[in-house]
């Protein structure tokens, strides 16, 4: 992402159950995830960010005032995300 965003409490604490690493490695991994590098393609729409990685991952952000906000993480098989981003497309065009 090229703008900066906010990662709240909630999301790191239900993110780190699911992958069983405490908050501050949590937030290291998001951030990683998220390098501009690693980033294969970006789905707007309206106030909503849908980021997805190359390691199947898609980051879905909102828009708050002008902050970017983590709203949640979905993780995919490699052969369901191609088929997700390109509802985010048709879901955007609309």
């Amino acid at each position: 992402m090229l703008e900066n965003f906010i990662v709240t409490d909630h999301m790191l604490e239900r993110y780190a159950q699911r992958v069983g690493s405490d908050k501050k490695e949590t937030y290291r991994r998001i951030r990683k995830d998220l390098h501009f590098t690693k980033v294969r393609r970006i789905v707007n729409d309206g106030n909503h960010r849908h980021v997805f990685t190359l390691n199947s991952k898609e980051f879905i952000f909102k828009k708050d005032g002008n902050i970017w906000i983590l709203k949640t993480i979905i993780k995919r098989s490699r052969q369901r995300n191609p088929i997700a981003i390109q509802q985010r497309i048709a879901a955007a065009s609309n």
